[in-house]
C-alpha cells in the first residue's frame, strides 16, 4: 500500500514538471541530445542506443529508450544527425515521443582548434493515459479507488504534438572541449486541455559543458596507454538548475568513474558510478545512480546502459572533443 500512494505522488510529480527534459546520466554516450554540434564529430557515420531505467524500487517508473545517428558532410564541412527518444512515466500514463534532426558546420579556427555550429529542428509528440491517472475525488480512504474522477472533465485530448527548435555551439582541441546548447527556442505550449491553460510552456533549457583528456604520464610509453578525463555539466530550465561534475580514467580501453549531481546551491541529488570498455569501432558503457537526496533508500537508485557503434574506424589522424573510441595515443592496443 506504501508503495501504491507512493506510485501516485510519483505520478501527479511527473505530471506538474513533465516541461522538464528527461537527464541522463551518460552525457556523452549520445552527445548530441546534450548539444546538437556534436553531430558528425566522429568522422564516421555512428550510431548509439540508450537506455535509462530510474528508481528500481517502483515499477516501471521512468523508463527511457534513445537511439541516435550521425554521419559528417566533408564535402561541406558539415554533420547530420538524427535523434530518436521514447519516454514513459508512471506505468506509461505519460508518455513522450520525439524525433529530431541537426545540421552541423564545422570550422577550423587555428592548426589544432575547430568551432562547430548546429541547428535542430525536432516533432514532439505528448501523450497521456486517463484510465491509468488516481486522483483524489476518486479514491475512498476506507476502501480504496473507486468511481471516476471529475478530474477527467478537463482532459480534452489525449495527445499533443508540437514542432520545437534548437541551437548550440561547440569549441574543441585534442585536449579540451566547451560548448553551450539552448533547447526549446520557441517554447512551445502543450496542454492536455482546450481551456488554453498555459501551464505546460515547456521553458528553455540552456547547457553548458567542459572535459578535457589529461594524460597521466607525459613521457614514456605509459603516455599512449592512460588518461583522465575531468568532466563539467551545467543545466538550467525554467525554476530547475543541476551541475554535473565527475572524473573519468581509461586505461587498455577500459574506463571507470564517478560523477555527483547537485543543484545550484550545495544540495546533492545522486552519485554515479561509470564503468565502460571501448575497442576500435563500438563502445559499451554502464551507469548507475545512487540517490542521497530525500530519494535515498526508497528510489533503488536508477541504471542506464549505452551502446556506440562505428560503420568503421576513426581516422587516426582526427581527434574527438571528449575521449576517444580508440586511439594508439590513448587506449587499448
Amino acid at each position: 500500500m506504501q508503495k501504491f500512494y507512493f506510485s501516485v505522488l510519483l505520478l501527479f510529480c511527473g505530471l506538474i514538471t513533465f516541461s522538464q527534459d528527461i537527464s541522463f546520466s551518460q552525457f556523452f554516450s549520445n552527445p548530441i541530445y546534450l548539444n546538437p554540434s556534436f553531430a558528425g564529430t566522429a568522422g564516421v557515420p555512428r550510431i548509439a542506443l540508450q537506455y535509462r531505467d530510474q528508481w528500481h524500487s517502483f515499477s516501471n517508473a521512468f523508463n527511457t529508450y534513445a537511439l541516435a545517428l550521425d554521419f559528417p558532410l566533408n564535402k561541406i564541412q558539415g554533420g547530420l544527425g538524427f535523434h530518436l527518444l521514447k519516454d514513459s512515466q508512471g506505468n506509461n500514463s505519460f508518455s513522450l515521443s520525439q524525433l529530431d534532426a541537426t545540421y552541423s558546420v564545422n570550422l577550423r579556427v587555428s592548426e589544432k582548434s575547430f568551432l562547430l555550429g548546429a541547428v535542430q529542428a525536432g516533432f514532439h509528440q505528448y501523450s497521456l493515459d486517463p484510465g491509468k491517472l488516481v486522483f483524489p475525488d476518486n479514491v475512498d480512504p476506507v476502501y480504496g479507488h473507486h468511481g471516476v474522477s471529475r478530474e477527467l472533465e478537463y482532459i480534452s485530448d489525449t495527445h499533443f504534438s508540437c514542432v520545437d527548435f534548437a541551437t548550440g555551439l561547440l569549441l574543441y582541441s585534442k585536449r579540451y572541449f566547451a560548448g553551450l546548447a539552448i533547447h526549446h527556442l520557441a517554447e512551445p505550449v502543450y496542454s492536455f486541455s482546450q481551456s488554453g491553460d498555459k501551464t505546460g510552456r515547456l521553458d528553455r533549457k540552456y547547457s553548458a559543458h567542459f572535459g578535457a583528456r589529461l594524460p597521466v604520464f607525459l613521457y614514456g610509453h605509459q603516455r599512449k596507454k592512460f588518461d583522465i578525463s575531468p568532466q563539467l555539466v551545467m543545466q538550467y530550465q525554467g525554476d530547475f538548475g543541476q551541475i554535473n561534475y565527475g572524473i573519468l580514467a581509461t586505461k587498455w580501453g577500459l574506463t571507470a568513474g564517478t560523477w555527483f549531481r547537485q543543484n545550484f546551491g550545495i544540495r546533492y541529488d545522486a552519485v554515479i558510478f561509470l564503468v565502460g570498455f571501448m575497442r576500435k569501432t563500438w563502445q559499451l558503457t554502464y551507469t548507475y545512480d545512487v540517490s542521497v537526496s530525500g530519494l535515498w533508500g526508497d528510489s533503488g537508485g536508477s541504471s542506464e546502459i549505452s551502446l556506440v557503434f562505428l560503420f568503421r574506424e576513426i581516422d587516426r589522424g582526427r581527434y574527438l572533443p571528449f575521449y576517444n573510441f580508440y586511439e594508439d595515443e590513448f587506449g587499448a592496443d
